[in-house]
């Protein structure tokens, strides 16, 4: 077992992976759920979400996340990040050019601009998780 440095986790966060996105509620165990996302190491990770949905009303209700990226090939490396969690509202222009650019990463440029286009027209949030505590290991 190894922990990735600094590179080596950019660069993992920057390949096309799902991530697992996890947030803490009052009366059950945390809501887990996939996500698409962007990341950087300026910015952090950037997801797009309904702005009423479930995750979405977590996030603000308790300000904070952890989202874990896995490899499912040898050999196994995984990332998880816990930070703070920013949700806004996106106005139209910003809703699509993060919703085209994140589904372009995910299915390339002819599908993901055809996902873009036919996405449903509600209020849509982009989520901001700048980590603060990372975990990172190289298994195998």
């Amino acid at each position: 077992m190894a922990e990735m440095n600094s590179d080596e986790r950019d660069n993992f966060l920057n390949e096309v992976r799902v991530g697992v996105l996890a947030i803490e509620r009052d009366d059950k165990g945390p809501l887990c759920a996939p996500i698409w996302y962007r990341y950087s190491t300026d910015v952090g990770f950037e997801i797009a979400m309904a702005y009423d949905s479930a995750k979405s009303l977590l996030l603000r209700r308790h300000g904070a996340a952890t989202v874990c990226v896995q490899d499912e090939q040898l050999p196994y490396r995984y990332v998880t990040a816990e930070g703070e969690a920013v949700v806004e509202l996106m106005t139209g222009e910003e809703r699509d050019d993060v919703l085209r650019d994140i589904a372009v990463r995910y299915l390339g440029d002819e599908l993901g601009n055809q996902y873009a286009d036919a996405f449903p027209g509600h209020d849509e949030a982009k989520v901001t998780i700048k980590p603060r505590r990372w975990n990172s290991d190289v298994l195998g």
